[in-house]
């Protein structure tokens, strides 16, 4: 946390915001590391200098949504919930119940949506054609118009 507090010193300009993404690996396809939040939310989240926390929650390895009562009000949430590893669409009903679970603990205008990481984070990339991605990005719009209008 001083690391990044450290680095990010000066970094913000006028109107600019700061987003840090927790990630969890995402090469080829693959994954790295697996655990809740819960174990780094409550320090992490109210002394790391960030606008926003874009976390990895596409799937079960991430833990619950709990962990987000540590965020500051001021804070947005931007839940990774569409995988950039795998080709499968997520259902929009299922993205949305996430969402208003999610809303549980921090307010729903201070909430977004995105893939849980990059589509190529490495040079290789993941796994998914240019067409898979592209629909994988037109669910977070569709899904987010829905959501938030």
């Amino acid at each position: 946390i001083a690391v990044d507090n450290f680095a990010l010193e000066g970094a913000r300009g006028a109107g600019a915001t700061i987003g840090l993404h927790m990630c969890r690996g995402n090469n080829r396809s693959a994954w790295r590391s697996q655990g809740g939040y819960e174990v780094i939310a409550e320090k992490a989240f109210s002394q790391l200098h960030v606008d926003r926390f874009l976390l990895e929650y596409d799937s079960d390895r991430a833990g619950g949504f709990e962990p987000l009562r540590f965020v500051p009000k001021d804070k947005m949430v931007v839940l990774g919930l569409i995988s950039s590893k795998d080709p499968r669409l997520e259902s929009q009903d299922l993205l949305r119940r996430r969402i208003d679970e999610a809303a549980k603990y921090v307010p729903l205008d201070y909430l977004a949506l995105s893939p849980q990481c990059g589509f190529a984070s490495t040079a290789p990339g993941n796994q998914l054609t240019p067409d898979e991605q592209r629909r994988k990005l037109e669910l977070v719009v569709d899904t987010a118009r829905k959501v938030w209008g």
